[in-house]
Parts: C-alpha cells; structure tokens; sequence
C-alpha cells in the first residue's frame, strides 16, 4: 500500500485526501464541484471528475448511490493512515495532562481509568483500554473484620496490587476476642506464603485449635484461591460509549444498538485488542474480524505501566474519524502511561 501511494502523482493524492478530509468532517458523499469549492483547488471541475474516476477504479474511493458524489472505501482511508505515518505525525505534549495521570498519586486501576475517560474526552469516541497484570503468588495483606453479629468483611491484597473485599455472612455469632485471634493467626500463617500452599496452610490452622469455625475457614479457603483469581491479572475498561452519538449514522436506533452490542462483553473487547504489542495497531473496516465492525476502525497503542503492568489503549469507531488527531491523542495518552 505504501508503495500504491508513492506512484501515485501528487494531483491523485491531494484529491483523495480532500475527500477523506471532507467525508470525516460531514460524513456526506462530496461531488467535484464541492470538492473544487470547498478546498479552492487549482484545476478543473472537469479534470477532478476524472480523478475521482479513475480513484473509483483503484478502490481507494467509493460512488454513492443517492448523488454522484464520493466517499473513501476502506482501501482509501488505509492509504491515508499509512501517509500519514511514513510522514511522521507530530507528537503532542500536555503538562496538565502529565499531572493527571501522575503514578505518584493513584494505584493502576484508578490511573489508566483516568487515562481512558480522558482520551474518550480528547477524541469524543468510545475509548477502551485492557492491563495485565503480574500473575497473582501470594497474598500479602489479609483482613477480617466484624460489621455486625451475623457479617464479617474480607479484604485480602495480592502481590500483583490485585484486591479482593467481599462480605461472609455467619449464622453464629463469633466474640471479638475469637475473631481477633483467628485473624491474627490467618495473617501470620497466609500473609507472604505461596498460594500453592493454601491448602495445606489451612489444615493446619483447623488443627491448631480452630476446628470448630473449620466451615469459615473453608469459605476463607475458596475466597483467597478460587478461579476467578485469573479476573484480577487482567481488566477491561470503556469510556464515552454515548459518544457515538456524536455521528449521525448513529441516528438510526439499529445501527447504535449494533455498535453497543459490542461493548456488553468485556471479555470481547478483550480478544478485539489483546492481541497486539506492537506500539500502534490499525484496523480500518474491512480489515476488522467481526462484521459488526466492518464500518469502524480500531486504533490501539502498546503502554508499559511498570515491570509488572502492561496493557493497551485506544479507541473504537467509525471509520470517518479524523485519524491525525486521534492517533496523536492515543500516543500522548499511551506514552503518558509508560512514563
């Protein structure tokens, strides 16, 4: 593709990106003589209707059905993105922003949450960001607490940052002096040791003395090491899905529902951006896996949070979106999360 744009002469290129510059904009179908207009062009009518033909005939342009006008095909707006690139894309820099997204001042979660409402703000499109987090070890704070006679809360923070706080609730009630000491010895037994040795932790804490609550220790047991511990090492975040409203393809009722279909399963999101590290990853329309997206682009980029954290951010949406600014705003976002 790259090389398709390198042979075509500047007349062809300044054409199709004025249309794709025009499409993002209005989202309408542009003819030559609102192309010549609306962009002061130094050539003909004549001679821009017989470049937009022959850019029909190369796929990179689209004929609408209504009008004689235009619009850029998929093939097109991938032409574009790769210009763009090759040409380098001036890199953004916000102190504000900077300060925001501080590491000093918020655990992992609380910050790429920031990182991903802000970049939805920044480019008004549904924006969306997974993290991995380090397998999970060990628990490294372990808390029992009584809320009333038949409640107690749980919280237990793991050594990837991970953390769980649930509610037991107990059909007898334990004395404060009982509580405080199977709390102290479930600390000094569990907190630091290799969840591989849970179990046999435990059967040694019912044999110590505390056979008779062996039924909370059990549920204790399954609460610290059970299967959606594998949840924690990775989660899935989406912003400003009301933006696409913004679009006035999203004026029909089906087409919106569609598109927030998508977003119901964070496990999907998951597949449709887990799988790249690469700094920057495109998919424009056709080039998406799931015909749901078959009118949007997906633009991602790689971030290193620290050692132990990695992840994803960027945005979904229609394929007319202004990809300039967009993938600038992803990359400040992206670079700001790495730093």
């Amino acid at each position: 593709m790259l090389n398709e744009v390198k042979i075509m002469n500047e007349r062809k290129k300044m054409i199709l990106f004025s249309i794709i510059n025009s499409y993002v904009n209005l989202g309408e179908p542009i003819g030559s003589n609102s192309l010549l207009n609306e962009y002061s062009l130094d050539i003909s009518s004549a001679t821009i209707r017989n470049e937009m033909s022959t850019l029909e005939k190369m796929g990179l342009l689209e004929k609408a059905h209504t009008s004689g006008g235009r619009y850029p095909s998929d093939k097109g707006y991938r032409l574009y993105v790769n210009n763009l690139l090759e040409n380098s894309l001036n890199e953004k820099e916000d102190e504000n922003l900077e300060k925001i997204l501080d590491k000093r001042y918020g655990n992992v979660s609380k910050i790429v949450e920031t990182a991903t409402l802000l970049l939805s703000k920044m480019t008004n499109l549904t924006a969306v960001s997974y993290t991995i987090r380090n397998n999970i070890t060990k628990v490294i704070n372990l808390e029992l607490l009584k809320i009333n006679p038949n409640m107690l809360l749980f919280i237990a923070v793991y050594d990837n940052g991970s953390l769980i706080s649930d509610r037991i609730y107990i059909n007898e009630e334990i004395d404060d002096e009982k509580l405080i000491e199977i709390s102290r010895t479930l600390k000094q037994n569990i907190e630091g040791e290799n969840l591989k040795d849970l179990a046999k932790i435990f059967e040694k804490i019912k044999n110590s003395g505390f056979k008779k609550y062996e039924n909370l220790l059990d549920i204790l047991e399954k609460k610290i090491n059970n299967d959606s511990l594998s949840d924690l090492t990775k989660e899935v975040i989406i912003k400003g899905l009301g933006n696409i409203f913004n679009f006035k393809e999203f004026e029909d009722p089906i087409k919106a529902r569609e598109f927030i279909k998508i977003f119901d399963s964070k496990e999907r999101i998951w597949e449709l951006i887990e799988n790249s590290n690469n700094e920057l990853q495109i998919t424009i329309g056709d080039e998406n896996e799931i015909n749901e997206l078959k009118d949007n682009t997906i633009i991602t980029s790689h971030f290193n949070y620290d050692k132990d954290i990695v992840g994803q951010i960027g945005i979904i949406g229609l394929t007319r979106i202004d990809y300039k600014e967009v993938i600038s705003d992803i990359k400040l976002i992206s670079d700001l999360l790495s730093k």
